[in-house]
């Protein structure tokens, strides 16, 4: 296991002793044995970390470096990445507790992939357009937004923190980034690997902390754009925060996605593609689908189906790479996945799987574990069909027609994700495009990299990844030229 000790922080570049900033044990959630210490940052950690971050947009040292340059630090940071792989993924699973074969095939590789994709965008975009009426000229540019303040969860301790600072790096901005106190470790791996690559004193903070921490980032007057991933309800406290200045803000939220399953769809070959989508990072997963919306006249047989898979999951060791789920983060997910599987009882639900906590090895009796549990007999309109659990809780939901299935789809505070599942593509694909949600898969295809990530309604603001991903962190002048 991977062990850890940072008592500094690392701002501006430097480690440093932070100012009123305390020491936490970070503890395994499958064992509860510790993993490492790190300190969280205090507000004013906070303002040292924006000052070195203006006075490092200002100068120009890395906002006026050239593209290529910019490009190579990536590009470099991406291969030290690499060379750690297995270092990182281990730490990952010791932090978060997913599976460790999803931390080598996706929570590390994942994030490389996208530094060498923003690094190319960093060389290649066109950053200078002419354009003419004919008798006037504009020279049309691309500049970066400034200082950016990155606010990013546990569930994806260096793949969400790379979306935001990859491409603000690339963009040529300055950066301060704030991982949260349940995976706070991770992150340091890419604030060395980028150091090491020859990113310039003063561009990049990388500050562990709590609320405190993140609302003094979010509000900081030094703070140009602010860049999170997180819940809904927090996210609709940083945009009137952002609005109060009018700061740019881009909000990756919550979800609650419905995968619809048309009634031509072969349910033995739907079950063990959808299963891995819903309980992604052990059902801890904005982007989870645990909507499950079947035809009521075959929701006998797909409950029956759902529930058989569930069972055949191996909870446990998230070490071992027989593992499928793994635990919780926290004591306090735990509860509170445990709570909503109460409130659907309260609400009528019934429990066809799990339900309660599982059967462990003595080795795992203190760790944060809970069983994939599937409730059927479920209306839309009950919490656990309109609220985020996190957690490997899934919800079968009945309907009659296609058009009642979008309806129910759509009738969510949330638009993240979704999936379409049919013997016939193109209907599927009719009724995705009805959908709305920020993505869709057909019969459980993978997105292509580079597409853009983001939802609609409380699912949040703007888009990460692709290209979309890299203009939100540029801001556009119009300069009157000589034709």
């Amino acid at each position: 296991m991977s062990m850890m000790e940072r008592s500094e922080l690392f701002i501006g570049g430097r480690w440093v002793r932070g100012k009123g900033s305390r020491p936490i044990q970070v503890r395994n959630p499958a064992t509860g044995e510790r993993v490492g210490g790190a300190s969280l940052a205090s507000p004013a950690d906070v303002d040292d970390a924006v000052a070195a971050a203006r006075e490092s947009f200002d100068s120009g040292v890395w906002a006026g470096a050239a593209p290529e340059r910019r490009s190579e630090v990536l590009s470099a940071a991406a291969d030290l990445l690499e060379k750690r792989a297995p270092e990182i993924a281990r730490l990952i699973t010791s932090e978060l507790g997913c599976p460790i074969w999803f931390s080598e095939r996706a929570h590390v590789p994942n994030p490389i992939r996208h530094l060498r994709y923003y690094a190319a965008m960093a060389r290649d975009f066109t950053y200078d357009e002419r354009r003419t009426d004919g008798v006037n000229t504009s020279l049309v540019t691309q500049e970066p937004v400034g200082v950016v303040g990155a606010v990013t969860p546990w569930n994806g301790p260096l793949s969400t923190p790379v979306l935001k600072v990859a491409p603000a790096l690339a963009a040529g901005c300055s950066v301060v980034l704030k991982p949260p106190p349940e995976t706070p470790l991770t992150a340091y791996h890419l604030a060395e690997a980028l150091a090491e690559a020859g990113l310039p004193e003063g561009v990049l903070s990388v500050l562990p902390g709590d609320r405190d921490a993140g609302e003094h980032l979010v509000a900081h007057p030094g703070v140009d754009k602010v860049a999170f991933t997180g819940s809904s309800a927090a996210g609709k406290k940083i945009m009137a925060v952002c609005a109060d200045r009018i700061a740019r803000v881009t909000l990756e939220l919550g979800g609650k996605s419905a995968a619809i399953i048309l009634d031509d769809a072969d349910v033995d070959r739907v079950v063990p593609a959808l299963l891995p989508m819903a309980l992604l990072v052990n059902g801890q997963a904005c982007i989870a689908q645990t909507r499950l919306l079947v035809p009521g006249n075959r929701q006998a047989r797909l409950v029956e189906a759902v529930a058989e898979a569930l069972r055949a999951q191996r909870v446990g060791d998230p070490m071992d790479a027989e593992t499928t789920i793994g635990p919780m983060v926290s004591e306090r997910q735990r509860e509170r996945v445990e709570g909503y599987i109460a409130v659907g009882r309260d609400e009528g639900a019934r429990v066809v799987v799990g339900g309660a906590r599982p059967v462990l090895p003595a080795d795992l009796a203190h760790g944060w574990f809970v069983t994939p549990t599937l409730l059927a007999d479920v209306d839309n309109s009950m919490r656990v069909a309109r609220e985020e659990i996190f957690g490997p809780v899934l919800a079968v939901i009945p309907y009659d027609t296609d058009e009642q299935a979008v309806a129910i789809a759509n009738d969510s505070p949330y638009g993240l994700s979704g999936s379409v599942w049919s013997g016939d593509e193109d209907r599927a694909l009719a009724v995705a495009r009805r959908i709305r949600t920020g993505m869709v898969s057909v019969n459980g295809r993978p997105q292509a990299f580079g597409s853009p990530f983001g939802g609609y309604k409380q699912s949040g603001v703007g888009r990460e990844m692709g290209p979309e991903g890299f203009r939100i962190y540029l801001e556009t002048k119009s300069i009157a030229v000589r034709s």
